[in-house]
């Protein structure tokens, strides 16, 4: 299969690689920074465009991927679909529910296959805490504390820096997180934020999210794009029995910096195991593409994440808890 890429940045290359490692190929790279797309065309020796419409219409693709900022995602996912390629969408899923719901309508009615890059239920690490707390390692859970950050991404003047475009670090970061308390806990109940959101003197978010699951389970919730440089991933399960804990700093979990052509830069986790989680997203692709397995993660969690965050940001900016 064919794959084309609508983003040539950082997520857009390592993408691109990760389709490589599972035996397709990057036939068209598209962005609308031209120095982007020609650079990341040549090293996988595909054609550069400079219009990511026009390139999900393109005959030799079969595979569409979307790493472009996340306000663009409906559109490109609801061309896509009609154009009859499968998607890959990078988390946030897109900007708002409203959008998420109508970009799953439109692969529902086309019949294509609408996966969200929600990397983090891949991660290993990440695993074997949640085999650990389902196993009843810790006993019954009752507190879980998650903590993710580091530098504000993107140079002054980029869409991470516009809240309305991004969302903040909560929307864009924290998302992460979110999705996996609701993969390992069940679905939530209530949510309460604040947020920081600040962008003078300096520009800098934190946040900071209680959610009370159905199951009972207190889940607290950090992100943070404050830090002057590096980036942490910090996490507690508590239960009547015991207690896991994850740390980055102790743990192998290591952090490569995004360099794009032009725009933003932010951290990429990656961890130094012998199939990245990246990849184990993609097989996973692949393979509700060929028939052959059910999705890990589906259009549908990343609507209920967007949901999610749009309760946190809506709970900032009133001050108050939000049911969901």
């Amino acid at each position: 299969m064919n794959v084309a890429i609508l983003g040539c940045g950082g997520m857009g290359r390592l993408h691109a690689q990760m389709a490589v490692n599972c035996g397709l190929r990057v036939a068209v790279c598209a962005d609308k920074v031209r120095p982007a797309a020609a650079g990341l065309a040549k090293d996988f020796q595909a054609k550069a465009m400079n219009d990511p419409m026009a390139a999900v219409s393109a005959k030799q693709v079969d595979i569409v991927v979307i790493t472009t900022p996340t306000p663009t995602h409906k559109a490109l996912v609801k061309a896509a679909a009609a154009a009859g390629k499968h998607i890959f969408c990078e988390k946030p899923f897109a900007r708002t529910s409203a959008d998420c719901r109508q970009a799953i309508a439109a692969a529902d009615k086309a019949g294509v296959k609408l996966f969200v890059g929600h990397v983090v239920r891949y991660f290993q690490e990440f695993e074997a805490m949640r085999a650990q707390v389902q196993g009843g390692a810790i006993g019954a859970p009752g507190w879980a504390k998650l903590y993710r950050g580091g530098i504000y991404p993107g140079a002054p003047g980029s869409w991470f820096r516009d809240y309305g475009q991004s969302g903040g670090v909560t929307l864009d970061c924290m998302i992460h997180d979110l999705d996996w308390v609701r993969y390992v806990f069940g679905e939530p109940e209530r949510i309460f934020c604040q947020a920081l959101m600040r962008k003078e003197p300096v520009q800098v978010d934190y946040s900071q999210v209680t959610m009370r699951m159905k199951s009972g389970v207190i889940a607290t919730v950090i992100g943070t794009w404050a830090h002057p440089a590096g980036f942490r991933v910090k996490m507690e399960i508590c239960g009547d029995s015991g207690m896991v804990q994850f740390d980055s700093n102790d743990a192998p979990l290591s952090a490569q910096p995004r360099q794009a052509a032009s725009g933003p830069s932010m951290i990429v986790p990656s961890n130094p195991v012998s199939v990245s989680p990246y990849q184990l997203e993609w097989q996973d692709f692949i393979g509700w593409i060929n028939g052959t397995s059910t999705p890990r993660v589906t259009a549908a969690d990343g609507l209920r994440a967007v949901e999610m965050a749009e309760a946190a940001l809506k709970s900032a900016a009133k001050r108050q808890p939000v049911n969901l």
